[in-house]
């Protein structure tokens, strides 16, 4: 159990601040790796529905996540201002994530807007 453990560190000298950064800096890496996962699996590949479905469902829990883990590091006490500022680049990527898979244009618009940009 993860309690147990966090109570077992405790007692071998680490304080609540060191596990609470070390934390954080674990939840910066599952980031990470969602995102590869997904530029991998989502981005570069032919998802099925079904793993589209799953990826929106994953992405909408990443999110809420790291709202709230952004919350705690962002607060002035926090103690590491770089790793605040990493989450809240995570934060900004699974945003743009969301935006990008979740509220893509119309192709009528996307085909406006290129023929806009790039006359012929």
């Amino acid at each position: 159990m993860k309690s147990v453990a966090v109570s077992e560190e405790w007692q071998e000298g680490r304080s609540v601040q060191e596990f609470a950064l070390e934390t954080v800096g674990e939840w910066s890496e599952l980031c990470q790796k969602f995102l590869d996962r997904q530029r991998a699996e989502i981005l570069a590949g032919h998802p099925s529905p079904e793993k589209l479905r799953q990826h929106r469902l994953a992405l909408k829990w990443m999110l809420r996540f790291a709202r709230a883990v952004h919350l705690t590091a962002a607060d002035p006490d926090y103690p590491d201002k770089m790793l605040a500022n990493e989450l809240q680049g995570r934060l900004v990527q699974l945003e743009h994530s969301w935006r990008m898979l979740e509220e893509q244009m119309p192709e009528t618009e996307a085909e406006k807007l290129l023929a806009e940009v790039f006359p012929e």
